[in-house]
């Protein structure tokens, strides 16, 4: 009897977090923006702002989860990102609160974002608001809007997967990080997440709950610099090698557990 109790109570509430991820970004975006956008005319400070707004709106979000036994979580190495201004942030990607985790964690986070969520009818308005960074740009565009970022010293959050791994297969990475990484001669912020068990995966109904109450696991690494990648090399060998170094890193994460 308790055993479905609880299961009933995790169904609604894992409802109730899912349309607020959603529906309430857009109220967020839609009342508090507006306000921050007639106090602060200078456009940087204006975004800035905006960010530390979703930062602040989802530490709440995630600690009113831990709060109502929704889930729990377990971070290590924090010190590491609070010491990290200017970085990129990477991460594995097996959830779909991944994002929401590491923005919550970060106070001055700037992210590459899938040109769909400009355009989504519930997001749109809180991404363009925040100044995060479409992949639809041009190449040279979207570096340079990478590197006003770091220099602004805001950490760049990116996904080298693209999106949330498919269960049951290897990670595949993107070599676009290690690019702008190389380019811009940035030191790399590995971050592995778990989640046991699993839950919010790729292609996953929001209403298939595991079984028992998730832990997400946060583990930020050791700081990797890649500037002495490209004395050896060229661009597109170190990008490639740099891509396989982390493969490497987050396949020896995840299965030590």
């Amino acid at each position: 009897m308790l055993s479905r109790f609880d299961r009933l109570y995790r169904l609604l509430a894992t409802g109730f977090f899912f349309a607020a991820l959603f529906g309430g970004g857009a109220v967020v975006a839609a009342l508090t923006f507006p306000i921050v956008g007639l106090a602060t005319r200078d456009a940087r400070l204006r975004r800035e702002r905006n960010q530390h707004i979703i930062h602040l709106l989802f530490r709440t979000y995630i600690g009113t989860m831990r709060f109502m036994r929704l889930a729990s979580f377990d971070f290590k190495g924090l010190e590491r990102l609070r010491a990290a201004p200017g970085r990129m942030v990477i991460a594995n990607h097996p959830s779909l609160l991944d994002v929401v985790i590491l923005m919550a964690l970060i106070p001055r986070a700037q992210c590459i974002v899938k040109q769909s969520l400009w355009e989504s009818p519930y997001l749109g308005r809180l991404v363009r608001g925040t100044g995060y960074i479409s992949n639809a740009l041009p190449s040279e565009q979207l570096l340079e809007a990478c590197r006003q970022s770091i220099e602004d010293e805001a950490c760049l959050i990116i996904f080298p997967e693209g999106t949330r791994t498919t269960p049951g297969e290897p990670m595949q990475l993107h070599r676009g990080f290690a690019n702008i990484a190389l380019l811009l001669g940035i030191d790399i912020q590995p971050i592995t997440i778990t989640c046991t068990p699993p839950t919010l995966l790729k292609g996953q109904k929001w209403y298939a709950i595991p079984s028992y109450r998730p832990v997400f696991c946060v583990d930020v690494g050791e700081m990797i610099s890649v500037g002495h990648m490209l004395n050896d090399h060229e661009r597109p060998l170190a990008a490639r090698k740099l891509v396989r170094m982390i493969k490497a890193y987050y396949e020896g994460k995840l299965a030590d557990g």
